[in-house]
C-alpha cells in the first residue's frame, strides 16, 4: 500500500466522506493478505489454471475443446520459459516438471470431465508437488501496512565511498596484473602502523604464500623503498594461499631500545628480547610450561651483538630465583668477563669447560631420582627446583676440532648433544652462541642443531653466504643473515639486528642492557638432590681431560654394550645405517649415531 492510499483512506473516514463498511474493511484486508501470501498461494493458483483450462475443455466438443487445451500448454511453455531464462538448474528441473505435470492433467479432465476421481488427484498431486516450493518460500513478506501508515522520515543521504587506497592501486598495477610479479592477486585489509602499514595478500587458486618472498624486490620498486622494508609472514590458519605483508615507511629499529627490569614470567617461562619491525615484542623461552627446558641458540659475526643478546639472557637468569646459570666463556675469559664473580662455575679454560659440562651431566643423573618420585614428566622450574642454565660463548671453538694443533672436541660435542637430548626433562637448558648458526661450527653435529630448533634461535649478521633456513621450522626468510647491513643510514651499528628464528619472520632488534654488572642477583640454590653432587673446583689450568672423565662409569659399560649390540648386529648382515640398527639393536638413535661415530674416530669396525 503506497502513501498516497494512505493519505486516501484518511481522508475517507473524514465526516465529509462516507464511512468504511464492514465489506470494504473485509475486502481490503483480503487483498492486503494476497498481497503478502502471494508467493505461497501461487502453486495453489497454478492447480485451479489447470482445473479451469480442463474444465473448460471438457464442456466443448470436437476441435473447439482443443482451444482452451492449446491455450493452457502454452502458459505452461511460457511460466518453464521464463524460469529457465531467470532461475538456476534446479529450478529450471521443478519448472519444467511442474509445465509437464500441468499440460497433462488438462488434457486428462478434458477427456474425463472436470469433477470425480481425476480432478481430486490432480488437487492432491499438485498439491505433492507444490511441497519443495511451500518449504522455500515459507516467509511470508513483511507486512508493511504500519510502516506505511506512519510518517516516512526524511531519506538520508548515503556515505560517499572515498577513492581507492593508492596502495591497492599500485598494487593491481604493477604487481597483479598479467604478466606482472604475482598475476591475479589481491591486497586487502590494509592497517596503518606507526611506521609504516600492513595488509592482507591473497593469491590466485593454485598458488602458495611462498611465491610472494621471491616478489619481494618488486615490492619495494613499487612502493619506492630501500632494502629491508617489506616482510611477508603466513597467516596462521589460513588458507596457503593467504600471506600478511608489512610495509615500513621508515626503520624503527634505528632506535634503540633499553632493558630496563627484568621481565621473566615465570607462569609462561619466557621474557622480552626483542623488538619487531612493527612494533611488537618477540620473547625467549627458558622452559614450556608443563614440557620442561627449551634450549637456545645465538648466532653472529663478531660486532653483530650475539654477546649483548646472550648478556640479556643472563641478566635474565641471575636475576630470577628459578634460574641457576653456569657459564662457559670460549673466549676464553674475554667475552663475558663481568659474569665471574656472578655466578657459582664460571669456566673460561677448555679444561675447565669440559669439567662444568662433566658436572651438568652428573647433576642431571641426581635428578633422575626427583623424576621417579614425581611420578614421570619433566621438572617444572620452581624456587626448590631452578632451571639449570649452561651458557657457552663462543662454542664453535669448543665444538669443533682444531685441525692446526689435533685437537679433538668430540667430547665436548657428545656431553652437548646428551644434555640437549636428555636434558630437557629434568630441567636442564643449554644455551650456546656461535658465530654460524650451522652443523659445522655444532661440530659437525647435526643432533645437536635439531634439539636446538626445538628451542629458540637467535639469528644475527653473519659474513658468510649462509641462512637461517638450516635452523628454522621450513618457512623462507625474508632475507638471508649475510644480507643484514652492517650499519644504518645515519652511520650507527646494527648490534642486536636480526630475527628470531623460531618466531615472527621480520626484522627485529634485540633490547640492549647497558651494564649488566648493575643488575641485582638473586640468590638460587640447588635442589637437594642436585645439591648432593659436589661442584667441580675451576684451576683455570688448560690440560686435556682423560677420555675415560667424560663420562661416569656406569655410562661408560653402557657405552661398550651399546657398541657390543652394533658390532653384533652389523656381523649378522644389518645395513650399518643408524636407523636399521636402532631397530635391530633396540638402542636409541642417539646411542647408535655415538657408537658409529666412535667407529669411524676410531678407524676401525665396532
Amino acid at each position: 500500500m503506497s502513501p498516497k492510499t494512505v493519505e486516501k483512506s484518511t481522508q475517507d473516514t473524514s465526516p465529509e466522506t462516507p464511512p468504511e463498511t464492514n465489506a470494504d474493511i473485509a475486502w481490503r484486508e483480503v487483498l492486503r493478505l494476497l498481497k503478502r501470501w502471494r508467493r505461497q498461494a501461487l502453486p495453489l493458483a497454478a492447480i485451479g489454471g489447470t482445473h479451469a483450462v480442463g474444465a473448460a475443455a471438457s464442456t466443448l466438443t470436437g476441435p473447439a475443446a482443443l482451444v482452451p487445451v492449446a491455450a493452457g500448454w502454452a502458459g505452461a511453455v511460457g511460466a518453464y520459459g521464463y524460469a529457465h531464462q531467470r532461475s538456476t538448474r534446479w529450478n529450471r528441473l521443478y519448472a519444467g516438471v511442474a509445465a509437464v505435470g500441468s499440460a497433462g492433467w488438462q488434457a486428462a479432465l478434458a477427456l474425463d470431465g472436470a469433477t470425480g476421481v481425476t480432478a481430486s488427484l490432480l488437487w492432491a498431486c499438485g498439491a505433492a508437488l507444490s511441497v519443495p516450493w511451500w518449504v522455500r518460500h515459507a516467509e511470508p513478506e513483511p507486512d508493511v501496512t504500519a510502516e506505511l501508515a506512519a510518517p516516512v522520515p526524511k531519506r538520508q543521504a548515503l556515505p560517499v565511498v572515498p577513492e581507492s587506497d593508492r596502495r591497492v592501486k599500485l598494487w593491481e598495477t604493477h604487481l597483479a596484473a598479467n604478466g606482472k610479479a604475482l598475476p591475479g592477486s589481491k591486497l586487502h585489509d590494509i592497517e596503518e602502523l606507526r611506521f609504516g602499514w600492513r595488509g592482507v595478500v591473497e593469491l590466485s587458486v593454485g598458488e602458495h604464500w611462498h611465491s610472494i618472498m621471491g616478489a619481494q624486490k618488486a615490492i619495494l620498486s613499487v612502493y619506492d623503498l630501500p632494502d629491508g622494508r617489506v616482510f611477508i609472514e603466513a597467516l596462521p590458519g589460513s588458507s596457503v594461499r593467504k600471506a600478511r605483508i608489512t610495509v615500513l615507511t621508515s626503520d624503527p629499529l634505528q632506535a634503540v631500545n633499553r632493558w630496563r627490569q627484568p621481565g621473566l614470567d615465570p607462569s609462561e617461562g619466557t621474557f622480552p628480547l626483542m623488538v619487531t619491525a612493527d612494533g611488537e615484542m618477540l620473547n625467549y623461552r627458558f622452559w614450556w610450561p608443563g614440557g620442561g627446558a627449551a634450549h637456545g641458540l645465538v648466532s653472529g659475526v663478531n660486532g653483530s651483538g650475539k654477546t649483548k643478546v646472550l648478556d640479556l639472557i643472563l641478566a635474565e637468569a641471575v636475576a630470577s630465583d628459578r634460574i641457576y646459570p653456569l657459564i662457559v666463556d670460549g673466549g676464553e675469559g674475554a667475552s663475558l668477563p663481568h659474569w665471574r664473580d656472578r655466578v657459582e662455575l664460571f669456566a673460561e679454560t677448555p679444561s675447565d669447560a669440559r669439567k662444568v659440562l662433566r658436572y651438568a651431566l652428573r647433576l642431571m643423573d641426581r635428578r633422575r631420582a626427583a623424576i621417579k618420585h614425581q611420578g614421570g614428566g619433566s621438572l617444572e622450574p620452581t624456587p626448590d627446583m631452578p632451571l639449570i642454565l649452561i651458557a657457552i660463548d663462543e662454542a664453535h671453538r669448543l665444538l669443533m676440532n682444531d685441525e692446526d694443533d689435533g685437537t679433538d672436541n668430540s667430547d665436548v660435542r657428545r656431553m652437548c648433544e646428551k644434555l640437549t637430548q636428555e636434558g630437557r626433562k629434568f630441567g636442564i637448558a643449554l644455551v650456546l652462541a656461535t658465530q654460524v648458526p650451522s652443523a659445522k661450527q655444532l661440530g659437525g653435529s647435526t643432533v645437536l642443531r635439531d634439539q636446538l630448533k626445538g628451542g629458540t634461535v637467535v639469528g644475527l649478521r653473519v659474513t658468510e653466504r649462509t641462512t637461517g633456513n638450516m635452523i628454522t621450522s621450513g618457512a623462507p626468510m625474508p632475507e638471508a643473515l649475510h644480507q643484514l647491513p652492517a650499519e644504518f643510514p645515519d652511520g650507527s651499528a646494527t648490534r642486536g639486528l636480526g630475527y628470531m628464528l623460531t618466531s615472527r619472520m621480520i626484522r627485529a632488534r634485540s633490547l640492549l642492557i647497558e651494564n649488566p654488572t648493575s643488575v641485582r642477583a638473586t640468590e638460587t640454590r640447588l635442589d637437594s638432590y642436585a645439591a648432593a653432587e659436589p661442584a667441580p673446583k675451576l684451576t683455570g689450568a688448560d690440560e686435556p681431560a682423560p677420555r675415560d672423565a667424560v663420562e661416569p662409569k656406569a655410562q661408560r659399560d653402557n657405552g661398550e654394550k651399546a657398541a657390543e649390540l652394533v658390532q653384533k648386529a652389523i656381523n649378522a648382515g644389518t645395513n650399518p645405517d643408524p636407523v636399521s640398527l636402532m631397530h635391530v639393536t633396540g638402542l636409541s638413535l642417539g646411542q647408535v649415531r655415538r657408537v658409529l661415530a666412535d667407529r669411524e674416530e676410531g678407524g676401525s669396525a665396532c
